[in-house]
Formats: structure tokens, sequence, C-alpha cells
């Protein structure tokens, strides 16, 4: 494993016993790590102020309201819940790594564990562009890598918006889904990202039992597959 995998593979461990840059909810989580390979140097330390001016620079994932706040690490964006536990947040690191944390799209409904088949790749997706500029605005050029991680989703399965013949969801086996690595040498890789991130969406429903995200078709066009065309 490489010193950014170990990174993610440490910061999940720390996330799982609830050692977050704010209060957190303590249910099963979606992690996303943003790694430039420029953030690794010792050296480097970024001047974030750009990002801090407006903190919905840096919206987090599926955000009602954003607060914010610096601290040791950088800068920290979340939204919370009425009670004042953040169920979303973003750390920004001076070093240039970004880690986006949700909480709420993997949250029991009725005691149901389901993981919502479309709802979360839909915020995947609207919210990386949103990070990926950011590291724009820091000037960070490429290459980076990409990281998503499910934790606590043992007993979860695939919440389907309609039934796929031949297929049925099974519950997941592991607590913990450490997904593979997406490298990225270009930003202009971000502009078809449906297709970058399909690797991962795959993997997920391999984890519940399914050959792979069926919100796409046999073409690999996201939005055109059987769980989701009418």
């Amino acid at each position: 494993m490489n010193v950014k995998g170990l990174f993610v593979k440490d910061r999940v461990k720390e996330i799982v016993n609830n050692r977050t840059p704010v209060k957190f909810l303590t249910s099963a989580k979606i992690i996303l790590h943003i790694i430039p390979d420029s953030s690794m140097s010792r050296d480097q330390e970024l001047d974030i102020e750009i990002i801090t001016r407006n903190p919905n620079n840096l919206e987090p994932i599926k955000a009602v309201v954003v607060e914010s706040s610096h601290n040791y690490d950088g800068f920290v964006t979340y939204s919370s819940d009425i009670s004042g536990v953040a169920r979303s947040y973003v750390q920004l690191y001076k070093k240039g790594i970004i880690e986006a944390v949700e909480g709420n799209l993997l949250k029991p409904l009725v005691l149901k564990l389901e993981i919502p088949s479309i709802a979360y790749e839909e915020e995947l997706m609207r919210s990386l562009p949103i990070y990926i500029n950011v590291l724009k605005k820091l000037e960070i050029k490429p290459p980076l890598s990409l990281f998503l991680s499910f934790v606590g989703v043992k007993g979860y399965s695939m919440k389907l918006k309609q039934p796929i013949l031949g297929t049925t969801p099974t519950e997941v086996a592991e607590d913990e889904l450490l997904l593979s690595e997406i490298f990225v040498e270009d930003y202009e890789q971000f502009e078809d990202l449906p297709r970058l991130l399909k690797p991962w969406f795959d993997e997920v429903w391999n984890a519940c039992g399914m050959f792979k995200s069926f919100n796409y078709d046999e073409e690999g066009n996201w939005g055109a597959g059987l769980n989701i065309r009418e």
C-alpha cells in the first residue's frame, strides 16, 4: 500500500473511532478523500485563505446550511442537524488534502439498513466538482488520487428504485468498504465524471451482490440503466 493509501486507512480508522474535526453522527458513513501527489511533500503548506473567505466554496456533501471553523489541520465546513451534531463535513488540510464525510445518506429509515442506489451516486457526482474547483483555486496541479470508503455498513443492502430481473440485492458482509484508488493525471478526466467514478459504483453494487451499478446502461451512460429508466 502506498503512502496515500496508508493515510486514508489511518483516517478511516480515526473516523470509525469518532475522532472527527466536528462532533459527528455515529451511524454509517461515506468517506471521500482527494489526495494530490504534491500533498505528500513534507514542506508543502498552502495559503488557504482564498477558500476560507467564502465557506460555500467548500460545501459539504448534501449540505443544508454551511457552518465553518478554522482548526489545527486547516479549515472545516459542516452541516448540522437540529441537535447540533454534524451530519456532513469537509476538512481542507493545509497540505491540500480534502476529506469529505457524509452520514445522513446511510441513516437507517424505520430500522431498514439500505444504501440509496441513486442518491449516493448523484451526491458524489455533484460534490466532487466543487472540491476539484477548490484544488484549482489553490493552484494544485494533478496528478491526484481519489479514495472512497463506506464504514458501518455490515448488513446494509442496496435500495433499488425498481426490481431488476434476474438479480436480487444481498446484505454487505463487511463493516468497511475501502474501494479501489482512482488515479487522475489531468483535470480533463473530470469532464466525464460518471465514467471516471463507475469503478467505485460498480464495487459498491458488487458488495451488495449485484453485477454492476444498474444506474448505467450497457454503453456506460449514467442515468439510463435498468434501475433508473422508466
